[in-house]
């Protein structure tokens, strides 16, 4: 594959755009954030057990950048989409492979947040801020890290992959602002990729970008986010 499909991953990640923050943050009813690489450090983790699943199938292992270039889809999209053509048809068993592996081995499942996430919730929290969560991730999946964390003391309302069609479908987050029962068009949607930034634009809801996942803030930057920040806890202080 040609280098320019993975030039979202390479670049900066210390740019920030934060001209209408203020504003922005003055009238939200919510926030709402992916979790991979935007609350938790977890694409480590995500590119052994892939390696791992391919190698249980003997299949010639991706790259780290493919694997890194479909993360914040559904599972079963993201994995099909690495599959060779002619195995394309074992997209649900190795889906199937990948959550048992995942499951037997418990050095995948460490939960690390990255720095500044609870005041961040406490600050939104004392505000009256909504708290929402909108991942491409399963709902097992979602809520094993919100009851292994506290994020699960910070949550109102949770979208999972595994619900609806994967990112950028506006409908994860026209769902999760549902149950949230705020109006989409003052909510926050907090992601550190170019799905989820696309994906809070075709909602209608304000977007920031974080630099702490897959996307460089040289790629974030070209999707035009009304935000970027280097990392999520950086988000803090603009509420103070």
């Amino acid at each position: 594959m040609s280098n320019n499909l993975y030039s979202h991953i390479d670049g900066r990640r210390d740019l920030v755009i934060d001209d209408k923050l203020s504003s922005i943050s003055k009238d939200l009813e919510a926030v709402v954030f992916d979790l991979d690489g935007t609350l938790t450090d977890s694409i480590g983790n995500i590119l052994k057990c892939t390696a791992h699943t391919f190698e249980f199938y003997k299949l010639p292992k991706p790259d780290d950048k493919q694997i890194m270039s479909t993360i914040g889809l559904e599972l079963s999209e993201a994995l099909t989409s690495l599959l060779p053509e002619d195995k394309k048809s074992l997209g649900k068993q190795i889906t199937k492979d990948y959550r048992e592996i995942f499951s037997a081995h418990k050095e995948y499942q460490i939960d690390v947040l990255f720095d500044g996430i609870e005041p961040l919730l406490k600050t939104l929290r004392d505000r009256n801020i909504k708290i929402g969560y909108a991942s491409g991730r399963s709902m097992t999946g979602i809520k094993r890290t919100l009851d292994a964390t506290f994020l699960g003391d910070y949550c109102d309302g949770i979208c999972a992959g595994s619900e609806v069609p994967s990112k950028p479908n506006p409908l994860m987050m026209q769902t999760v602002c549902q149950r949230l029962n705020v109006n989409v068009n003052k909510v926050l949607g907090v992601g550190d990729s170019g799905l989820d930034i696309k994906m809070y634009q075709n909602a209608g809801c304000f977007s920031l970008g974080v630099q702490t996942g897959v996307w460089s803030g040289d790629a974030l930057t070209k999707l035009k986010p009304n935000i970027l920040l280097k990392g999520v806890g950086d988000l803090t202080a603009y509420f103070n």
